[in-house]
């Protein structure tokens, strides 16, 4: 089952790690922030739109949006029991909307029980036509106690993600959702009064985004839950969760640079019917997405057949190190777009050509198939200072190891002024199941353009077949 978590990503297939540098280990110290009344301090919302603008916090108490411009919150975020925030619904620029706010945080984030937080827009949920991401950002934690639903996408948080409970419970097992024009399914708000939402059963999940801290998921009782292609800079942990729909449990093409732990999860730790990749783990996994647990990528279901049997997670120290060069010819590219606070949006396709010790291969960019299903496709955001971020589907005709077939990347980077360019980057799929055709490819690696000529980037891969 496939929610608005997979839009098809205009047929983009690559995943990584994105935050701007020094973001991810930007944590806030706990504390509690005090709240002055007074004016431009904390801002109630009680319904509608959140105003761009500076805040030293804001409390959601109604179905709330932050559609255009850049919201920038100095201390806490605040959803209240039964509120919904939404940073997703794009409004900006209004003459055609594009994407929503991008909204940072200061502090941490709560999230109260029956509550929902959409944070972080891309072309993974609702930002596709044309492809763009938001990129935001929040330095403390995000704390979410018996919230309904807790989606990120494309966001880089310098704390910890801790969902306890929660998550919709008997409308949400049965994976229920509201359809327009029929009998109003109760039990299912603030979801379901969400116009985005009202076709889609609730669901929780976290993808393409830095974590600073660790993740943890416990007693979750929903329809699905996602975690795929994280940067997780602690650990990783996943207790007593359980779902309405087959396919949830999708604990895939994580980086996990602790521990790795999943206990009692109904379904288990598997690798759904779309696939993806192995998760890379640092420190111990243990439990269902332990490293000697394998299951078919991808997962049966309608319409799918079970794919090769592949490990649910692989410890870094297995994988090879080895150094290569990229470079890229851009082919087609979409108008740019600027939104009312200033930044500029772009999306290009291009060829290249992967070199060196390691993975060799090319990406041929195909005008008659989706964009984003051939080649490299890149979307990047332009700030006013001149910094960009950007995120980079590659889809592969590569070899390896002696092995070859088709795999997709997805790259996370930054380029500063001064033209540096530098990021990470994450196997997302294997190949095909055809014997030696790369299906369990794993691993990721780092790429910068030191001392590269223009459209040549040096790599640093960490590879292995497992």
């Amino acid at each position: 089952m496939k929610f608005l978590k997979l839009v098809p990503v205009v047929g983009l297939a690559l995943s990584g790690l994105l935050a701007a540098p020094g973001i991810a280990a930007a944590t806030t110290s706990p504390g509690h922030h005090h709240h002055h009344h007074g004016h431009g301090h904390t801002y109630v919302c009680s319904g509608g739109a959140v105003p761009a603008g500076n805040y030293r916090s804001v409390v959601i108490k109604g179905l709330c949006y932050a559609s255009a411009g850049n919201v920038s919150i100095r201390g806490d975020l605040s959803v209240a029991p039964g509120a919904l925030f939404d940073t997703i619904t794009a409004g900006d620029p209004t003459s055609s909307p594009i994407v929503p706010a991008t909204v940072s945080v200061g502090g941490n984030v709560v999230v109260g029980k029956g509550g929902v937080l959409l944070f972080g827009c891309s072309p993974n949920i609702t930002c596709t036509a044309p492809p763009a991401i938001t990129y935001d950002s929040i330095r403390g934690n995000v704390t979410a106690y018996g919230a309904q639903g807790v989606v990120l996408h494309s966001a880089s948080v310098g704390g910890s993600v801790s969902v306890i409970g929660g998550g919709g419970g008997t409308a949400a097992d049965t994976c229920n959702s509201q359809v327009a024009g029929a009998p109003l399914v109760t039990n299912l708000e603030p979801w379901s009064e969400d116009p985005i939402l009202n076709f889609t059963p609730v669901y929780t999940d976290v993808e393409d985004t830095t974590i600073g801290g660790n993740l943890t998921v416990v007693g979750l009782d929903t329809c699905w839950l996602g975690t795929l292609r994280n940067q997780i800079q602690g650990s990783a942990r996943f207790f007593h969760n359980s779902f309405g729909d087959p396919d949830a449990m999708e604990v895939n093409s994580n980086f996990v640079q602790g521990n790795m732990a999943c206990v009692h999860n109904t379904p288990a730790v598997q690798f759904g019917d779309g696939g993806s990749g192995t998760n890379l783990v640092g420190g111990h996994a243990v439990g269902e997405c332990g490293f000697k647990v394998t299951a078919p990528n991808p997962a049966p279901g309608p319409g799918v057949t079970a794919g090769v049997a592949e490990h649910i997670s692989v410890p870094l120290r297995k994988l090879s190190k080895s150094h290569g060069t990229t470079t890229s010819t851009t082919e087609a590219t979409l108008p740019s777009v600027t939104t009312s606070s200033g930044d500029t949006i772009s999306a290009s396709i291009s060829d290249f050509t992967i070199s060196g010790g390691g993975l060799t291969g090319t990406g041929t960019y195909d005008p008659t198939k989706p964009p984003g299903a051939t080649g490299e496709a890149v979307l990047a955001t332009t700030f006013p200072d001149g910094w960009s971020t950007f995120t980079a589907y590659l889809t592969c005709a590569c070899s390896f190891g002696g092995q070859s077939g088709m795999i997709t990347l997805r790259a996370y980077g930054t380029i500063a002024p001064s033209g540096w360019l530098q990021g990470t980057f994450l196997v997302s799929s294997g190949g095909g199941p055809a014997p030696g055709s790369l299906s369990t490819l794993a691993g990721g690696g780092t790429f910068n353009n030191h001392d590269e000529p223009s459209g040549t980037l040096r790599i640093k891969e960490y590879l292995a077949i497992m």
